[in-house]
């Protein structure tokens, strides 16, 4: 619990400023909850309005909006727990959540993702709270039960339901035979339109499909020529690339009927947003997607790009030849098991300063948070398995961390593990149909919300 609640109290874990010491108090944890009783119940004391004004700096509406619904929902729900055996915790939580909301809003920005990871934090803190102590089957007994079906032949669909000791869980599986299924990694938004994946399978006449990588979405320094929705890390769709690879990430490259996950990055000696906000004062490119955009020293580093040392041949158009690493290939990040063995390691995968998605680069939870996940592993024999996690919702799908999303991989035969992105934007189709559950907002504790159903940005598409 100690642990727990020294989270949030520095705005840049990784660099940065140093935090404003948090401020004292002399009382009782009974005083402090009582001096704060005039912040009010949920979406009263805070003020949603003022609270989504403040976040609409950097987000759009829509955005701050929705962060704001999740921190009352959470709220709610640590209320919930008050006359229960977990009664103390979660005052001590409801504590901390207007504690570091207020330091929050006084700090300097960047605060719009930074209420958001409160938000998700506490509501993984309230979740363990509720289910702690309930008894259900291990998640070993549940794989051991996994009943799949053909889809079509070398594709199978299986869900993975029930309640466990750890809260109660819902992952829809598709396990995939390359050589028999072409697996097509897909850029959704290129022609400006926005679609759900159910969507995108039909257009494109897909058995199934899952959603895919990062793509910007809350970071609050993006201006042209980046630009919100734009794919994160390397993409590469039928041999063509869409989306280079800036940053050293995890991916899944697939060549014909050969699937492989490593960590594909930026030429030796590129300076991307993991390492620094400018570039070295030496002859340099600035290159994003494989075109050269801009030329000089001590260049400003692309949100989406690198700027390397060069001997100033090129000029801005000028094509950076970089070679591609799978006719179809999706960056995620980060690696969640290497030859049999779980492990996470951020700071080598560029999770770090302000690369994207800051949600991960500047974490302050250490993978804590239960949260929707999208993960996708290797067998040895060359099988490809998905795994969408639900998540956000109390009653029926807790949520996952990284490292249990590397877990289940490894427990359905897997060797190698990559993340793929998670929370809203998880979603996964068979035969037209939508499996998984919507998560923009937080449910459960008798508060049922409708959950929409975010556009699909990239996605692997699986055809017969």
């Amino acid at each position: 619990m100690l642990a727990a609640l020294r989270a949030f109290g520095n705005p840049w874990p990784r660099g940065g400023p140093a935090a404003t010491p948090d401020r004292p108090w002399d009382g009782s944890v009974a005083e402090l909850a009582d001096g704060l009783v005039a912040w009010g119940d949920a979406g009263e004391g805070w003020s949603d309005d003022g609270l989504v004004a403040l976040l609409s700096e950097e987000v759009d509406t829509g955005q701050a909006a929705m962060f704001a619904r999740r921190l009352t929902s959470v709220d709610g729900l640590l209320r919930d727990l008050f006359s229960g055996p977990a009664d103390g915790s979660a005052r001590l939580l409801r504590i901390m959540l207007r504690e570091r909301l207020a330091g929050i809003a006084a700090a300097p920005g960047p605060r719009a993702l930074r209420v958001r990871g409160l938000a998700d934090f506490l509501y993984s803190r309230a979740g363990a709270l509720r289910h702690h102590g309930v008894s259900g089957a291990t998640l070993d007994d549940l794989v051991d039960d996994l009943s799949w079906r053909d889809v079509v032949s070398g594709l199978r669909h299986a869900t993975l339901e029930g309640a466990t000791g750890h809260g109660p869980l819902f992952v829809n599986l598709l396990e995939v035979d390359p050589a028999r299924i072409r697996l097509v990694a897909k850029h959704c938004r290129e022609d400006g339109t926005s679609h759900s994946l159910a969507e995108v399978a039909a257009q494109e006449g897909a058995v199934a499909a899952t959603s895919g990588g990062f793509f910007l979405y809350s970071e609050p320094d993006i201006a042209a020529p980046a630009a919100r929705y734009q794919p994160v890390g390397l993409l590469v769709s039928e041999g063509r690339l869409v989306s280079g690879s800036a940053l050293a990430r995890g991916a899944l490259l697939v060549d014909g009927s050969e699937a492989r996950i490593g960590v594909v990055g930026p030429p030796g000696g590129a300076v991307n947003r993991a390492h620094a906000q400018v570039g070295p004062d030496l002859d340099s490119v600035a290159v994003i997607d494989g075109v050269v955009v801009a030329r000089g020293r001590a260049l400003d580093v692309p949100l989406r790009g690198f700027v390397v040392p060069h001997d100033g041949s090129l000029a801005a158009g000028d094509v950076w030849l970089s070679p591609v690493p799978a006719p179809n290939a999706m960056a995620g990040g980060p690696i969640l098991l290497h030859e049999g063995k779980p492990g996470i390691d951020l700071r080598a995968e560029d999770f770090w300063g302000t690369a994207p998605p800051r949600t991960f680069s500047q974490d302050e939870t250490g993978d804590t948070n239960l949260l929707p996940r999208l993960g996708v592993g290797t067998r040895p024999d060359g099988t490809v398995v998905f795994a969408a996690c639900d998540g956000r919702d109390l009653d029926r799908a807790l949520g996952w961390t990284l490292g249990g999303v590397g877990r289940l991989l490894s427990m359905l035969g897997c060797t190698e593990a990559v993340n793929l992105d998670g929370g809203s934007s998880k979603r996964m189709v068979v035969d037209g149909v939508t499996v998984d559950l919507a998560s923009t907002e937080v449910r459960g504790g008798g508060r049922p919300s409708e959950a929409s159903v975010r556009p699909v940005q990239t996605a692997w598409l699986m055809f017969a």
